[in-house]
């Protein structure tokens, strides 16, 4: 029998790229890392981004109503 995951969840391990604003680093972290943390800093200049994890979307490309 296989467990099915919830929507809000079945993303958590893909990894998205997060830009540092001051330097325009960009920092690999996965969508459970995001939706766990609302700042990182920079490992290229120290900025502290903030993150703001209810502003991702779950969905796929194309599929907006």
């Amino acid at each position: 029998m296989t467990k099915s995951i919830p929507a809000d969840r079945a993303f958590n391990d893909d990894e998205i790229g997060v830009r540092c604003l001051f330097c325009a680093h960009e920092t690999r972290k996965t969508v459970g890392w995001i939706r766990a943390h609302t700042q990182m800093e920079c490992p290229a200049c120290g900025t502290i981004v903030d993150i703001e994890s209810k502003n991702f979307r779950v969905g796929r490309i194309g599929n907006e109503a």
